[in-house]
């Protein structure tokens, strides 16, 4: 890590979480198409995707924040070294959004690059989250001068705590080894944005499992996927770096969980969003999520949740009957 973007912060203790997380890279990859067949949860009277049906959106920590002004087409152009065309946002990001955060992202697809930016609030929490993981647990009063600049593979990541925003910059295809065009980028970025505003009450959810065993027993799964599951276990999503979204996933209240059979193999994973049935709105800011998959993910709603599994390798009708269990 490099030391440049110095940034000081009120105790950790005293308004930090300090979370487990358990990040992977891409974890919340291209929604499939539902299942035909698969229930979901509507109130009686409302269409699936109605308005009156669905949770609002979510409310974001810095209203009205346009991209163009947190960072500029021309300082795009500069950063990637080209015109680059703006990114319409994913279900990839549902989490960051639905922790109240604001997400910008721009590509330019003939020559490889692409930058995001995602900015939050409660950035104590975040920046508490981020040094645990890399076990810079010996800051009681500042972050001192350490911040979270990695580069390889011709990409950079910045990650920073600016009083009560925290930043996560990742960029790709962009020739700055020592991360610090990165790092100025997410200078500039801080310096126009707001502070966030007051956090509202969290999003209510009707999650009731906390745990991936409690929400899809192990057992269960294996009468559905047969001999393959023998010895089958949940493991931890952990890798070693730090992503905003699995942060935001598990700060509200989200599941990320993986069932590996006896020799590794991934048999199923899926993925819950607590409150995050917003995705479905017609005015949702992520876009359709109905785009084409493949016979081996789905997706649905539970209750005010978002839900998704994934089974490589299982049947249609598998990962139907995986997902209606798992929609209980």
């Amino acid at each position: 890590m490099s030391s440049g973007l110095s940034r000081t912060a009120p105790a950790i203790a005293r308004g930090a979480r300090v979370l487990t997380i358990a990040a992977l890279l891409g974890v919340l990859t291209a929604c499939s198409a539902p299942l035909s067949g698969v229930p979901t949860e509507t109130p009686a009277g409302s269409a699936p995707n109605s308005p009156a049906s669905l949770p609002p959106l979510p409310t974001p920590a810095f209203p009205g924040l346009a991209c163009d002004a947190l960072v500029p087409p021309a300082s795009v152009a500069s950063f990637l070294g080209a015109p680059a065309a703006p990114q319409p946002l994913t279900i990839d990001d549902a989490p960051v959004l639905q922790d109240g955060g604001t997400v910008c992202a721009w590509a330019d697809e003939a020559d490889g690059t692409s930058l995001t930016v995602r900015l939050v609030g409660d950035g104590v929490d975040h920046w508490a989250t981020f040094n645990h993981w890399y076990e810079h647990t010996d800051w009681s009063e500042t972050v001192g001068e350490i911040n979270g600049t990695m580069c390889s593979d011709g990409g950079c990541s910045v990650h920073a705590l600016d009083g009560e925003r925290f930043i996560e910059v990742d960029a790709a295809g962009v020739d700055d080894p020592s991360g610090v065009r990165t790092e100025e980028l997410a200078r500039a970025v801080l310096a126009v944005a707001p502070p966030p505003a007051p956090a509202g009450p969290p999003p209510s959810s009707g999650s009731t499992s906390r745990s991936c065993a409690a929400a899809l027993p192990v057992d269960t799964a294996a009468a559905h996927l047969g001999a393959a599951a023998t010895g089958a276990s949940y493991v931890s999503t952990a890798t070693p770096s730090y992503h905003l979204v699995q942060d935001s996933l598990q700060r509200v209240g989200g599941l990320d969980c993986r069932l590996l059979s006896a020799d590794s193999r991934e048999l199923v994973r899926f993925t819950v969003l607590s409150g995050g049935a917003w995705v479905f709105r017609e005015d949702s800011p992520v876009g359709a999520v109905d785009a084409a998959g493949s016979e081996h993910s789905a997706h649905a709603r539970r209750g005010d949740d978002w839900v998704r599994l994934q089974a490589p390798g299982a049947s249609e009708e598998t990962t139907q009957a995986l997902l209606a269990e798992l929609l209980g």
